[in-house]
């Protein structure tokens, strides 16, 4: 099944650097989708957002986990 990824960047270098792991991350079917206004979101810097829940991005930066999927924020 296929997932729908927002990334909302701020233009960062860490911003770039997400968006390349959600990229390396994501399942073929996966539709990834790139906002480069953050702010619409209410954030200062990127954040990450798949079927409409954020992923908490230090357990995204932190690693792959054993399943190769992006982690959820609890």
């Amino acid at each position: 099944m296929s997932k729908k990824i927002e990334v909302y960047s701020d233009g960062s270098n860490r911003s770039q650097s997400i968006i390349e792991l959600v990229k390396k991350l994501a399942c073929p079917k996966c539709e990834i989708v790139v906002h480069h206004e953050a702010e619409k979101k209410g954030r200062s810097g990127p954040s990450v957002w798949m079927d409409g829940k954020e992923v908490d991005i230090d357990k995204l930066e932190g690693g792959i986990n054993h399943n190769h999927s992006i982690p959820f924020k609890d």
